[in-house]
């Protein structure tokens, strides 16, 4: 199912999903979306359901105190998706004196909160070497190979995910692919057609390896 909403008014049931897996927007001027998440996570996530979100590492301890503020969110661990692109991202630090440094950005961070006390349904890799983000439909546009990792090791076949900020669609290819059903929404239309269109066409004909990541992205 896609719809078009804000996750601050998000219309589904509470305690009606099992996993929220996004990416959401990283700028400083959308941080407050991860409070957002946070709170509709304690909210439509059943217990010991899991959020699984995306963030660059400039915005870390913003991410972490807004996920802080809601007490029915357990911290389970910060995941890392090393870019085996050396171009993936320079962030800049800015010493407030004009004086500034870049930090080749060659990884990005996931968070991980449960409803409750929860384990993953598998062993997780608190590192992973991922291929590096696919633009070809969204410009923050993610792999699907390191979404489709974690959604397998914390759901389970026929569990429901949901993806807040769809973008391009990977997390529900990511789920086509799994086994798993789920439901996205985004705010911006193009996106939300972007995704139909490309679940219209982008199935595997075979089966892959789930490690295989280099596969998954060909």
């Amino acid at each position: 199912m896609i719809f078009q909403a804000s996750i601050e008014h998000s219309p589904l049931l509470s305690g009606s999903v099992d996993m929220i897996f996004t990416d959401p927007p990283y700028l400083r001027e959308y941080l407050h979306t991860y409070g957002w998440l946070a709170r509709e996570a304690a909210r439509v996530l059943k217990p010991g359901g899991f959020v699984l979100a995306m963030c660059v590492g400039v915005h870390l301890n913003d991410v972490f105190r807004l996920f802080g503020k809601v007490d029915e969110l357990s911290y389970y661990w910060l995941y890392q998706l090393i870019m085996r692109d050396a171009s993936s991202g320079v962030a800049w630090r800015h010493d407030g004196n004009g004086s500034a440094n870049p930090i080749a950005a060659r990884a990005k961070h996931i968070i991980a909160y449960s409803k409750g006390k929860a384990i993953s349904r598998t062993a997780t890799t608190g590192v992973l070497w991922d291929v590096g983000p696919d633009k070809r439909y969204h410009h923050w546009g993610q792999a699907v190979g390191a979404c489709r990792y974690y959604i397998d090791c914390f759901t389970a076949p026929g569990d429901l995910v949901y993806d807040p900020f769809i973008g391009g669609g990977t997390t529900a290819v990511a789920c086509e692919l799994s086994g798993r059903r789920w439901i996205a929404s985004d705010t911006d239309p193009v996106a939300l057609e972007t995704t139909r269109k490309r679940l219209a066409g982008e199935f595997l004909p075979r089966a892959v390896t789930l490690f295989d990541m280099a596969e998954l992205e060909r």
